[in-house]
């Protein structure tokens, strides 16, 4: 069995027979600005939860949060970081344990890595777009997390490419964690680089055929966040196994 808990924007923590796995632990408020506030405090901290491995999407504050992971990285518990290979040295510099994952290529499941009995796959991953540093690896990425024969999708914060609808529907995500606030032009212009709307995540969970899917970036910061209303009539709309879960809430699959 595998619970997921859901913790903010895209922090879930996910356990599988005494292992526990935390995704972007974004647990403070050091993104906060003066016209964009938390909704709502940290739920717990790292040093609350003590993975055994923490998965990061991409450097932005609000996945890869110092502030969140060097109180924990200071208590000198073996804890593995799963990182893109470009952000590996900034885990080093904070006092963390990097495992640089690469990809080989866009759509392609890359390098795995094994945490007792949980494996975690990464895949490259399009933040808008495709970015890659000077040796060709991939700034950010998603994740296929397997265990006890079940598959968790966790997307970071995600835009479709082209093959990858292809690849996630052939890896037969059991579950698929999907970011749901898009994007649009005000935001851009802001700096905030977007994601997937509810209705492209809501499509494409429905197209993978997975049993459930958990959405998230959608309910910490009004100004880059998505109503209730739009996801749950996004998953109507496309037929997608919806599972709207509030902080601290979970599922057990």
């Amino acid at each position: 069995m595998i619970k997921i808990t859901y913790l903010g924007q895209m922090c879930y923590l996910i356990e599988h027979e005494g292992i526990k796995i935390v995704t972007d632990p974004y647990l403070s408020n050091s993104v906060d600005g003066p016209a964009s506030k938390r909704k709502y405090p940290a739920p717990t901290t790292l040093c609350e939860l003590l993975p055994d491995a923490i998965v990061i999407s991409h450097p932005h504050g609000d996945h890869l949060d110092k502030t969140s992971l060097i109180p924990f990285y200071r208590l000198r518990r073996r804890c593995f970081t799963l990182v893109p290979a470009p952000s590996a040295d900034t885990i080093l510099e904070i006092g963390g344990e990097p495992v640089p994952m690469i990809s080989p290529a866009p759509a392609m499941l890359g390098e795995s890595v094994r945490v007792g009995s949980v494996t975690i796959t990464a895949i490259p991953c399009a933040h808008t777009e495709l970015h890659q540093d000077g040796e060709g690896n991939f700034r950010e990425l998603s994740y296929l997390i397997e265990a006890d024969g079940k598959k968790v999708f966790f997307g970071g914060d995600m835009s479709m490419y082209d093959g990858l609808l292809e690849t996630l529907i052939a890896a037969a995500p059991d579950v698929m964690l999907l970011p749901v606030n898009g994007r649009d032009w005000f935001r851009t212009s802001r700096s905030i680089i977007g994601n997937l709307d509810s209705n492209e995540a809501a499509e494409l969970a429905a197209r993978c055929r997975t049993k459930l899917f958990i959405p998230g970036h959608h309910d910490l910061y009004e100004s880059n966040g998505c109503p209730n209303e739009w996801i749950e009539y996004s998953a109507k709309k496309f037929g997608a196994p919806l599972k709207l879960l509030k902080p601290c809430e979970f599922v057990e699959i």
